[in-house]
């Protein structure tokens, strides 16, 4: 061979050694990106790219397939107070939790903010998907995180979907998912499995919705009472109205059945002028008739903005009862989500005499030190305290330092749930002011609200207590 030839060879030896690495490298290079693009850079968790690429064979495959989708519960909280650094420290550690806690039952998946997926391939039968949602709250709620030096205790809301049944493609599983996480988190169930009948998206629920806006001219909403006592159980001190649908052919639905719907539409702020005037007009009436006692009245987080107070104004013009008599109840979750909006509303409530009530305290995440801010003036324990005190001594801790603390700053403290004289008892020798649940009586309607007013709320109540 000759020293042309050799350094001919040589040469495209070179080149075909230069591309062969030159193609390895941009195969890397590639694969490398393409790791890049379906991880979460923060957890090191798959994203929703990589949430997809897993779901879509599976999909394909027909044997199985369910979607978790979990948020953190007032997750906001840490961001706001602590600062983002600290949420990202406290969500590195959230994807650690959930990994271990899954195992090989399937990926997880960071779709966002404190939002996380988990795919469970071929689910068993039964409550298996909601045994592996317990397990992961279950993680969280024992689970040791924290920012810095500072402790977070962490709660969350997982929905299910199943493939096949609450959807066909991975976008259906997780609109659906996404439908009863958000249910589950208002209706602080913890877990929740997709039900199309209280999807306000789907044909059942548009078709309540577009019911709904006919059902108040034709006289099929009503509102029941529940009694508040005081303390010691020895006296009436006011009602909670709830409203109620008796719907021509679903039968009678229960707040929970339609709330949801209408909160995501203009028709809560309606629902919510019709609720007011009504109960007020009513506990006008029972005025006249001897039975003098406050009204509460139920406010949606979604109205809770500068035009409540004008809506109120208006209940209260129409049927002349006494600002001081009125109690709104807003709920914790609202003053988690605007705590500046609802400071303001209830500023400009209080300085026209309204009372306002915090409702499920202790199920989200405000301190009592928020509430002094607020300057409202009554709180609700939640029942999920209330209804375990007797049978589980660290809730009625709890309730007892509530209760301390809140008289301290000067406010009311209702327990709401109470049902069994245990319960009752135990709340009167912790010094609760009211007490409202089913031990005294269930919501009833206005007649037999009245009659039990008559016989036993005016006249000694339905219990001694202590």
């Amino acid at each position: 061979m000759t020293a042309a030839s050799i350094a001919w060879t040589t040469s495209v030896l070179v080149i075909v050694v230069a591309s062969v690495l030159l193609t390895v490298l941009v195969r890397q290079r590639d694969r490398a990106r393409d790791e890049l693009a379906r991880t979460d850079p923060l957890t090191g968790l798959g994203n929703r790219r990589a949430l997809v690429e897993s779901g879509e064979p599976l999909l394909a495959s027909g044997r199985g397939l369910g979607l978790l989708l979990l948020d953190l519960d007032g997750f906001k909280d840490v961001n706001d107070t602590l600062g983002h650094a600290a949420g990202d420290e406290v969500l590195v550690q959230v994807a650690r939790v959930l990994t271990a806690t899954v195992g090989d039952r399937g990926p997880v998946t960071r779709l966002g903010g404190d939002e996380f997926a988990v795919l469970v391939p071929a689910p068993g039968p039964g409550d298996d998907l909601e045994v592996v949602a317990k397990r992961l709250l279950a993680a969280l709620s024992v689970g040791s995180f924290h920012a810095g030096v500072v402790p977070i205790d962490l709660q969350g809301s997982i929905g299910i979907a199943v493939a096949g049944v609450d959807g066909n493609s991975l976008g259906e599983l997780l609109q659906h998912a996404d439908i009863a996480m958000y249910a589950a988190k208002r209706s602080r169930v913890g877990v929740l499995r997709y039900d199309a009948a209280s999807d306000p998206h789907s044909a059942g629920g548009l078709e309540l919705l577009g019911q709904l806006r006919g059902a108040m001219d034709a006289d099929q909403l009503e509102l029941h009472y529940q009694p508040k006592v005081s303390g010691d159980g020895s006296r009436l001190v006011g009602f909670e109205a709830l409203v109620r649908w008796n719907h021509p052919t679903r039968g009678f639905l229960l707040p929970a059945d339609f709330l949801p719907f209408v909160e995501r539409t203009n028709l809560i702020h309606p629902l919510t002028r019709w609720v007011l005037i009504t109960a007020l007009r009513q506990a006008a009436t029972w005025r006249a008739q001897g039975v003098d006692v406050s009204m509460s009245v139920n406010i949606s987080a979604v109205t809770l903005d500068a035009g409540l107070l004008g809506v109120v104004e208006e209940a209260l013009a129409l049927t002349r009862w006494t600002p001081s008599a009125l109690v709104l109840e807003i709920t914790e979750t609202a003053i988690i989500n605007d705590p500046e909006g609802a400071r303001a509303t209830v500023a400009k409530l209080r300085e026209r005499g309204i009372r306002v009530s915090v409702d499920d305290f202790g199920a989200g995440s405000t301190s009592l030190g928020h509430l002094r801010g607020l300057a409202v003036h009554e709180l609700k324990i939640d029942r999920q305290f209330v209804s375990e005190m007797v049978a589980h001594p660290e809730d009625e801790v709890i309730v007892s330092s509530v209760i301390a603390l809140a008289h301290q700053l000067g406010l009311v403290v209702v327990a709401e749930g109470v049902e069994t004289l245990a319960s009752a008892d135990r709340l009167c020798a912790l010094g609760c002011d009211e007490l409202q649940g089913f031990f005294f009586a269930r919501p009833l309607p206005a007649e037999k609200a009245l009659a039990w007013a008559r016989t036993e709320g005016m006249a000694g109540a339905a219990v001694e207590l202590r």
